[in-house]
């Protein structure tokens, strides 16, 4: 078997086959977030049960994330679910579909919001454990994310549009090379 025959659409030894599109970058984009979350749920069990063995004052803090991160997760499920691309795509088809363009679109510009609202709940709680008494923490924490949210506010539909404007540029950019493959 010589290393250019494809086995597979997808195979990594011969490459992927040019009249295939691939996975959409919903679909992987998605993925790669469901890995992020899932280590970060690794991170905070562990940081509950060491805590919770050598500082039980403080061992809540690091459970505050837990069931967000579950339900966080089941959404981020779902979401691959839909972008699949046995979803999105007919048999056959070597051009974007306008379905799978949108899932691509909704699904960066949701992370991008999330990654914003992330980074200002992190930003809030390190604040907060730097400045405070533990027993404090919670409460400052989630007021400062509030505050910060507030001020955020305004700005968020801003950066969804620009999430938005960046993935139709990259997916017209994406369509013109499969289109000069045909």
């Amino acid at each position: 078997m010589s290393a250019t025959t494809n086995l597979t659409p997808n195979n990594t030894l011969g490459g992927p086959d040019p009249n295939t599109l691939g996975e959409p970058d919903a679909h992987v984009a998605t993925r790669h977030m469901r890995t992020v979350v899932k280590s970060a749920l690794i991170v905070a069990l562990v940081a509950t049960a060491l805590l919770f063995v050598f500082y039980r004052q403080a061992a809540y803090l690091a459970a505050i994330p837990v069931p967000l991160l579950y339900g966080f997760l089941v959404l981020l499920n779902l979401m691959e679910r839909g972008s699949r691309a046995s979803h999105l795509r007919k048999e056959g088809q070597t051009t974007l579909g306008q379905e799978e363009i949108d899932a691509d679109i909704d699904t960066i510009g949701v992370f991008t919001v999330l990654k914003v609202l992330g980074v200002l709940a992190v930003g809030t709680f390190i604040i907060a454990a730097s400045l405070f008494d533990m027993q404090m923490v919670g409460l400052v924490a989630t007021a400062g994310f509030l505050l910060a949210v507030l001020i955020q506010l305004p700005f968020l539909p801003l950066y969804f549009s620009e999430a938005e404007r960046d993935e139709r540029a990259k997916l017209a950019a994406q369509q013109g090379r499969t289109e000069n493959r045909d």
